[in-house]
């Protein structure tokens, strides 16, 4: 009896380990699985740069004096690797592009993955949250939004439910050529410094980003510029006056309210103005809400920043590229701009590479012995959905 007992005992234990182990296998498995799909989502994360065959190991070789030296001279002695990568440039493109001559040559989104990182950074947009789309290809780039969705209904027995559609809009986005324009010493070229260079990508970068920043806010859409966010229809605005008047933190609740009676108050929300806004509301005292003679501050200008910051709310950002001179209603010169909203909803496209052209003779740059180089980046801006911005255009600036 004792014996049968025992064999039972094992055969069970047997198959409680041989379940254990599946079990395990199975966990395994699901792992592995997780892992991949981990994997797989980081490469869909992870921007894709455009890649030369044989070069990607060496794209750190690369050199803007050295190319521009060559380019002046045609003489690529000394810029063997930057010539391969022009040529293949070319070729991945069919000719079109990067032959030198009017089209410039066409440097790759690989070999300047730095200086677009410091153009996203300086940019006081992409600080804020604006979504970059690097490397596109093709034009128009279109870009799905909803524009309305389903309706419910309380229904009877036996009754009907009214249809309705989930309706798609499609966002376009067509490249627009944004520009900077970089004076060098031929001595300095020549020289190739490695500080020195990193210094000349760092001022293109800036030079483009404050060229982004205010076409992100202001550009018009006519005369090839992208349209930015005050020129965008159906936003959400707020009016102080006839004629403008003074920011108080009343119209601050205001924007934000605009945002949340549209469902937009969500995502990676934050104000951007001039510097002179957020003097005036630091300067703002509990006599201009109660009538208190005692010149009390709201928020106390000598207070840190990070208490200011709470005060608003959101992050914000300051630029002196949104104007202190604007008017309304034949009032004084002097309303400025606050802009408030889901930055995340501020589409910003990049095409391809930066093209590389130069001269020599160009207004006095031969008497000074400089080449002028010009550096040119297909870029468009859009917002995805009116709804999640607002702005104030007659705020007083002083």
């Amino acid at each position: 009896m004792l014996e049968q007992i025992k064999t039972l005992l094992e055969e069970q234990k047997s198959l409680l380990l041989m379940k254990f182990d599946t079990k395990v296998q199975d966990a395994i498995k699901t792992v592995e699985g997780l892992e991949a799909r981990i994997v797989e989502m980081e490469k869909l994360a992870t921007p894709r740069k455009v890649t030369l065959a044989g070069l990607e190991d060496e794209k750190e070789k690369f050199s803007f004096f050295r190319a521009i030296w060559a380019i002046k001279t045609q003489n690529w002695d000394n810029a063997g690797f930057e010539k391969e990568i022009f040529d293949n440039t070319r070729k991945r493109t069919m000719g079109g592009l990067g032959t030198g001559g009017a089209g410039g040559y066409i440097v790759p989104t690989i070999y300047i993955a730095e200086l677009i990182e410091l153009l996203t950074a300086e940019a006081i947009v992409g600080a804020l949250g604006a979504t970059f789309l690097p490397n596109l290809q093709g034009s128009p780039i279109q870009i799905p939004r909803q524009a309305a969705g389903a309706t419910g209904y309380w229904v009877g027995e036996n009754a009907l439910i009214t249809a309705s559609d989930l309706t798609l809009e499609q966002l376009s986005l067509t490249p627009k050529k944004v520009a900077a324009l970089v004076k060098l010493s031929n001595t300095l070229i020549k020289l190739s410094n490695p500080a020195a260079e990193a210094l000349v990508r760092r001022d293109i970068a800036a030079t483009i980003a404050l060229q982004i920043d205010l076409k992100a806010l202001r550009g018009t859409g006519a005369d090839g510029e992208p349209t930015g966010i005050a020129s965008t229809s159906n936003i959400n605005t707020i009016e102080i006056g006839t004629q403008g008047g003074n920011l108080t933190w009343d119209h601050l609740l205001d924007m934000e309210y605009s945002l949340a009676e549209d469902n937009a108050l969500k995502g990676k929300l934050g104000y951007a103005f001039h510097p002179a806004l957020r003097r005036k509301l630091l300067k703002q005292k509990v006599a201009q809400y109660s009538g208190d003679t005692g010149g009390a501050y709201i928020v106390a200008p000598t207070m840190n920043e990070s208490i200011f910051q709470a005060w608003l709310g959101y992050p914000y950002k300051q630029t002196t590229q949104i104007p202190i001179t604007l008017s309304k209603g034949g009032g004084s010169a002097n309303l400025t701009e606050i802009y408030f909203g889901n930055w995340a909803e501020l589409i910003i496209g990049q095409w391809g590479g930066m093209e590389l052209a130069m001269s020599a003779e160009t207004s006095d740059a031969f008497q000074r012995d400089q080449t002028w180089v010009r550096i040119l980046q297909e870029v468009d801006i859009a917002v995805r959905h009116a709804a999640s911005f607002c702005l104030i255009n007659d705020a007083t600036s002083v």
